[in-house]
Order: structure tokens, then sequence, then C-alpha cells
């Protein structure tokens, strides 16, 4: 029978001595502290095991109960005994040690005696218990003051450190006691009028937690006592449309009353004023990780001025930078902050701007004193500078924020050597630009631990979405406005503008050249030369752009001085295999000249796909960095429409390409026979004494053993010996002879094994590895090859990668063993390599839905609709994706 997940309720409190000193955490990691210091609870099920005997809070646990609690219906055999052995180092860790170990055995079970106010969980629940028990008799700042008690014993996630199924379910069940308990201490604030407080910690709660109607009711108090009657309002809106949307039900009878009462502006929503006395006896309440306390809101009653309506759309439009705004947070609240001044950097559009306005409302909320400095409108001096942030010199409540700071470039010495130490102590400082700060930050030991440097990301599809949703953009064009610009805050601006125009007729949406204009203009600017355009339309085109590459595509320029630039722009990241643009820019770029010069666009692919193919793929085929070329050739192919299902192109493996050894031969028999049976082992061995420098093993470089292997076989005579041995070869040569037309001196290559135990004739970092091989064959050997054959097991998976390359499939499948072997097969004689090269240049440059027939040159080239790849088409760069 199975055991009872939960843990006895059997009261076995006085049976053993308790504790007296050791100290038990468990709302946040599992801690012991004991004389001290802490002590360390051991790995993750060793933790549990503690963690389970302290949740039980001086009552009987089974060993059984502990097993089960563990490893649930997987429990190895040896759980028991693994359970006993955790026991008996807990009991040695713990206070008392041996015989006089806390850990006692009762009954069949353990028990761990806790002394009273040594277990925090404890005293969380007991100062919440009386916490209700004020309330409940009238005294709201005593029951306050017991909720904050309560609430501040709590160090982040329960549990952590310990590790089980239910483990798992008592964290979330102490979650929810810490959510039950805020809640409560949020209503008593409202009501001590603190309602101005709370608000910011009630917004970022309602935000983690959007379902949770109790908070919303909160909220919407809050608000409407701020006199945000408006906003208030909105807040019922939003969650009787997410609550519709994500389960099809009305808000509950209380959310529904109070949306009415609001609406009529019921006299009872107006609190009384509260006595300071009462106030006096309450700490202030504790704060969400990106919520801010703040002071009371004096002008309530008074005319609302315009700043506050742009406040609140501000608060309404904002998602996302939960992280940033904690940072910020624990900069003006914390006793010892961790920082002085933040440094935000990312590209032009990634929402500098906009996080820190909402860093300076969170500020003001706080009741602190925003000095703002924008390096687009203060002159590049001194003077200017000391003038506009002068403010802040003499005034410790002071947060200066400095947005733009790449225009204060000249001033950054003077500004962290000489300006900012003689601002307050308690200033805090942001500053927002393209660019990281100088090295001489980091090198100035006095700026060690003081100066927080943060790179700004996009944000995460979710946020996007609920960014979208804050900007009136419907659900059925949201998708593909999400496919086309991903996560790029100022493109989601942008495209949420252009999505709102006639889309209730539509469901997708494309970006029209007016918008991928402005983009341009916001994230790059202007370029210094035509050279310089060139360069970034080339960084735009490449998987990614060397120096090398540059010379390929610009003989005649300066390529190091552009490379530097490029190395150097905000837009352009770095990597192994080179530069690339951040997603947004490599998509509008590329689009732009696409649309803008469909010959200038051809002209450059032509150039990078010669040098991958002529100069990449033959020197690190079988290299180390061989994945960066497929990633290179991949992303030529991308628009083909094929390409992306077949090779991988994940990054490096521990895959490299090698040659044959004969100590190898059993390794691969081995494989062979796993994979294929052992009569094709036996052909493999035929192979192997007959051309063994055909094969190409793959092997694990960290250990440099056999994972894989291929060949390709080159045959210009084949006698009655292979045709017995080998039926796939034999097939092969038979319509190679039937299609010669009498000509002599006929040679064939043909892959004939692809041998992979792991993925067998399945897309992997080894198929893409022996493609690699392959193409470097292809362009060596075609013109002294007639005839070549790919041999597949899955035609029907490989079919249309074979027909992408104008391979045909013959109607022959030999069998050998207890497999059919398909074979695909291209005339090298009648579309030589410089044809076949060329054959889907066309539909690499313009997508796969031009006509193979339609030129680049044509006038009809360029379709005059974009169409959007849906996102994730392809690993790699890319998020824009804007096919012409």
């Amino acid at each position: 029978m199975r055991p009872r997940r939960e843990v006895p309720d059997v009261e076995q409190r006085n049976t053993v001595s308790v504790a007296k000193s050791a100290q038990y955490r468990l709302l946040g990691p599992v801690r012991v502290h004991h004389k001290g210091r802490e002590l360390d609870p051991g790995p993750p099920q060793q933790t549990a095991v503690l963690a389970l005997l302290l949740l039980a809070q001086g009552r009987l646990v089974t060993l059984e109960q502990l097993v089960w609690s563990i490893w649930g219906e997987v429990a190895p055999p040896a759980a028991e005994t693994t359970v006993r052995t955790y026991l008996s180092r807990l009991r040695h860790l713990l206070p008392g040690g041996g015989r006089s170990s806390v850990i006692q055995t009762v009954r069949g079970g353990y028990l761990l005696a806790i002394e009273p106010g040594s277990l925090d969980l404890s005293v969380f629940t007991e100062q919440v218990r009386l916490g209700r028990e004020a309330r409940a008799s009238g005294d709201e700042g005593q029951a306050a003051a017991h909720l904050n008690a309560a609430l501040t014993l709590w160090q982040g996630t329960p549990l952590t450190g310990a590790r089980g199924d239910y483990v798992t379910g008592e964290r979330d069940r102490l979650e929810r006691l810490r959510l039950t308990a805020t809640e409560e201490r949020i209503a008593l604030d409202i009501e001590l009028g603190r309602h101005a407080e709370v608000l910011p910690e009630l917004t970022s709660m309602a935000a983690a937690h959007p379902l949770e109607e109790r908070l919303r009711e909160l909220q919407m108090l809050a608000l409407y006592r701020c006199a945000r009657q408006a906003d208030a309002l909105q807040v019922y809106l939003d969650v009787r449309a997410l609550l519709s949307r994500e389960l099809g039900i009305e808000p509950a009878a209380e959310l529904r009353a109070l949306h009415g009462r609001i609406l009529r502006a019921a006299p009872d929503l107006d609190r009384p004023p509260v006595s300071p006395a009462v106030v006096a006896k309450t700490e202030p309440p504790a704060t969400a990780p990106v919520a801010l306390p703040a002071a009371q809101n004096s002008t309530a009653s008074q005319r609302p001025l315009l700043a506050s309506r742009l406040q609140a759309a501000r608060g309404r439009g904002f998602v996302g930078r939960d992280a940033e705004r904690a940072m910020f947070a624990s900069a003006l609240t914390a006793i010892e902050p961790t920082f002085a001044a933040m440094f935000l950097h990312g590209p032009s559009g990634v929402g500098k701007s906009t996080l820190l306005r909402r860093l300076a409302d969170d500020a003001r909320t706080a009741g602190r004193t925003v000095v703002p400095v924008c390096g687009r409108v203060v002159e590049d001096s001194i003077a200017a500078f000391e003038h506009a942030a002068g403010p802040a010199l003499n005034n410790p409540e002071a947060v200066l924020m400095i947005d733009s700071f790449e225009r204060c470039a000249k001033l950054e010495g003077w500004l962290h050597e000489q300006f900012l130490p003689r601002l307050p102590d308690d200033t805090v400082v942001v500053l927002a630009g393209r660019r990281p700060p100088r090295p001489a930050w980091r090198e100035d030991p006095s700026w060690a631990g003081a100066l927080l440097v943060h790179a700004l990301g996009e944000l995460s599809l979710p946020e996007a979405d609920a960014l979208l949703d804050s900007r009136g953009v419907s659900a059925n064009v949201r998708d593909s406005v999400l496919a086309c610009v991903g996560g790029h805050p100022l493109a989601l601006a942008l495209a949420a503008e252009v999505a709102r125009r006639g889309e209730s007729t539509v469901h997708s949406w494309q970006p029209g050249q007016d918008m991928i204009q402005t983009l341009l203009t916001e994230l790059i600017g202007t370029s210094p030369s035509a050279a310089h355009q060139t360069a970034v339309q080339v960084c735009a085109h490449a998987s990614a752009t060397s120096e090398q590459l540059l010379r390929t595509v610009m003989p005649d320029a300066d390529t190091a001085g552009l490379f530097a630039w490029l190395r150097a722009q905000p837009f352009v990241k770095s990597g192994p295999a080179g530069l690339y643009p951040h997603d947004i820019v490599r998509d509008a770029v590329d689009a732009d000249l696409r649309w803008r010069d469909p010959a200038a666009y051809e002209d450059i692919h032509r150039k990078i796909r010669h040098h991958v193919l002529n100069e990449l793929v033959p020197r690190t085929a079988g290299q180390p960095g061989a994945h960066a070329t497929v990633q290179a050739v991949r992303h030529l192919l991308r628009r083909g429409g094929v390409a992306a299902d077949y090779l991988t192109a994940h990054g490096e493996s521990d895959a490299v390409a090698d040659q044959y050894r004969p100590q190898d031969k059993p390794d691969l028999l081995r494989m062979s026979a796993a994979t294929e049976g052992d009569e094709s082992s036996r052909i493999v061995s035929f192979w192997l004494d007959r051309q063994p420098s055909a094969f190409t093993i793959y092997r694990r470089r960290s250990t440099d053993r056999a994972l894989a292997f291929s060949s390709w076989l080159c045959l210009d005579e084949v006698g009655p010996d292979i045709l017995g041995a080998d039926p796939v070869v034999a097939a092969a040569w038979t319509h190679s002879q039937t299609h010669a037309n009498h000509r002599p001196n006929l040679r064939i290559a043909i892959t004939r094994h692809l041998i992979d135990p792991t993925s067998y004739m399945r897309p992997s970092a080894v198929t893409d590895l022996c493609y690699l091989h392959t193409l470097r064959s292809q362009l060596d050997g075609p013109r002294s090859i007639h005839w070549e054959y790919k041999v597949f097991t899955n035609p029907n998976l490989w079919g249309p990668w074979m027909s992408y390359l104008n391979f045909t499939q013959l109607p022959v499948t030999p069998r050998i063993g207890r497999r059919n072997f398909a074979l695909f097969s291209h005339n090298w004689q009648v579309e030589p390599i410089k044809e076949w090269q060329d054959r889907n240049i066309t539909r690499e440059l313009w997508g796969s839905d031009v006509p193979p027939n339609l030129l680049p040159d044509s006038p009809d080239a360029a379709p005059t609709a974009l169409r959007a790849h849906r996102l994730g088409a392809y690993q790699g760069p890319g998020v824009l994706n804007l096919v012409r």
C-alpha cells in the first residue's frame, strides 16, 4: 500500500529534551545556525530530510514517509539505507551529537524537537495568529505590526536547497501562506491610510499574480483612495478581460461589488483619518522585490496635474524589467546598498530611456527627489553638465539619472573622478547609454563594488505580448507581430502603432518600409561613408563577419579600419566566428537593401557565398571550427525553406571529423551491426579493406573515441566482386552504365555510409559535419566525377533536401538484411558544379515564394509585400526576418 504523503499529526513534543541553541530557517534557504556560525545541511536530499523533520515541528515522521517524500513512487532499492545515512550525518551535524542528538528514534519513526522561537516557520505562524487576533479585537495598528514581524522572517523562496516531490508541494503551500499574510498586511496598511505607500508593491504583486482577485481588489481600493478612480476602473477591466481570456469566467462577486461602488463613488470607500497614535504602533510595511516604500501623498486631494496622468499611463503600459527595478529598489531601501551607481547599457531602441522614466516614477513614489539629465539636451561641457546635475550635490535624498550618456563621452573621466564623488553618500546614480563604461571605471579601485554595470536586453516573448496588449493590439495579429519583431521594445512600439490600423479584418501583419526606415534611423543613424554603410550591409547579411570576409566583399576598401569601426558599434556583438549585429538591426538592414537596391543585395550575397563555399568550407571541413561554417552555409540558405530542417547548426559539439585509423575497425563494425545489421557490417568491413581513405571518422574530441562514421567512395571500375559484395553500389553502378551513353572512363562517387548510432539517418551534429565534408568533395571532385549518389534508408525524410540539391531518387531500392536503401543521383556532366552552385541562387535571395525562373534582375524581382518568417524558423541571428 502506498504510504500517506502528509506528515501525521501525532503529538510527540514531550518525549525528548529540546535543543537549546540551534536556530532553523525554512522560509528561504534551509539553514541551521549554532553558536554564531552556520552549519552546512548537506546535499539536496539530505537537506530535504532535515526540512521534513522541521516541517513536522516536533511530531513523528516515519522512515516510510521520508522515503516517499523524497522519491515518491520511483524510490531506489537502497532508499531506506540512504535515508538512514542522511539521518546519521544530521545527528552528528546538529547540536548535541551522538546520544544527545536532537534527532530521536521514537516507536519506529524520527522526530526533531525544536525549542520555542528557534524555527522561523513557527514564529511566522504565531505572529500571523497574533495579528489576526489583534485585528479581530479592533487593534489594527498592533495587527499590522505582528504581520510585519511575520513577513520580515522571509529570506527568499522557501525550502531552497532541498529537493523532492513533497518538498515541492510544501514550497507551494508556504508561498501561499506568505501571499495570504501579505494580502492581510496590505489590507491593514490601506485601512491605516498607507494606500499611497503600498500602491507600488500592490502593482508589482498583481503583475506577479495576475489571477489573484484579492490583490486586484486591494489595488483598486488603493488607487481610488489616491484619487485615481479611472485607473482603479481600468484595473477591473483588465482583470475581467484576463479572466475571460484565460479561464472563461467573470470576476468574483466581491470584485464586481467593489467595481460598482467605485463607479458610484460610494462614501464608505473613503477611510476616515487614522489617529497618529494608531499608525505609530506599526513598523513600515515590508516591500516586494520591485516595490518601493512611499511617503504619504499629501497632494491626493489637490487638483491632479497632467504629469500624474502621464505617470499613470506609463505605469499601465510598462512591462518587464523586474530585475532592473529590483536592483534599483535595493539601492533606495537597503541599509547598506550594494552599489552607488548603476550603469545601464544597450543598443538604441532597447528601452533604456523608458526604463529610466519608470525608475524615476519609482523614486518619486519613494519620496526621493529625481534630478534628470539628458545627454541629448545638455551641452557637452563641464559647466553645462554641472548646472544640470547641480541640484543633486546638496540633496542627500536625490536620485541622479543621466540618459543618453554616450553624448557625454568627453566628460566620462571627469564625471567618475571628480563630480560623482562630491555627491552625498545616500545619493543613487543611474546612467544609461549605448556603450558600456570605459575600463577606467573598473580600473579605479575606489569604484570597485560601487558601480553596477548591467546590459539591457530585449523583452521576453510573454513580456512583449503584454506590451502589445497594453498598446491595444488585438490577439488576432499579436502572434504575427511577435514573429516579426521579437522582443525589441522600439520595434514593438512601432509595430503596435501600425498593427492597430484596420486589424479587425486581418489575422496577419507585415511591417512596411516606413517602419523599417524608422528603425534604421533610430538604431543605426547615419554612416560616416558609403563604405561604412556597405560594411553594415555585409555584417547584416553574413552569419558572422570576419576581416577576411570584408576583404573578399570589399577588396578596395580599408577593411581593417571598417572592421574596427563595426566592432565598436553598440548594435554589433562579437562571437567566436566574428561580428554580428543585434537581430533587429540585421533584419532591418537586410530587408531595406533587398527592397531598395536588389542588384547590390545580390552582389553582396554572391560575394559572401563565394567566401563561404570556396574559402571557409575547404579550410574548416574536418577542423574544430567546422560547425561555425555549417552555420554560415545554413544562414546563406535560410530563405530557401529547406536547409533549416537538415542542417542543425547548433554550435560547437564534442564531435570532430578525422581520418580512419586501423584500430577504429572494431568500433565501426559494431556501430554498423547495431544500426543496420550484420550484413551491413560485413559490407563496411569489405570497403574498409578496399578504400580505407574513403572513410571519415567523427570522434569525441574530449576522449578521441569514434562516435560515428561516413564513407564517400570513388569508383571508376566495378568488377564482379564488388557487384556481388554490395547491392547498393551495384545499383548505383548499373544506373550509371545505363545512362552513360557509351562514355568511356566513367567515374562515380557515392556517399555510401552515414552511421551515427545516437541519431541514425536523422539530422544531427554528425550529419552537419558529413554534409560539410561531402560539400568540400563536391567542390573539388565533380570535374572528374560523372555521377554522384547519396544513400538513405528513410527517403521520405531526406527527399526534400535532395530535391533542393537537385539529386533525383532512383526507382530501385536495394535490400540489405531487413532494410531497404534508397539512392539519389546527380549527373555532374549535365549540370556542372558552377551551374549547380547557381541553381538555387534566386531561392536563396528571394525566398521559396518566388518562382524558380524569376531572375533577381527582372522588373518583378521584388514582390510588393513583405513576408515574415515564423520566429525560430532557423537557429541563429535574426528576429525581424523580413523576406522580400
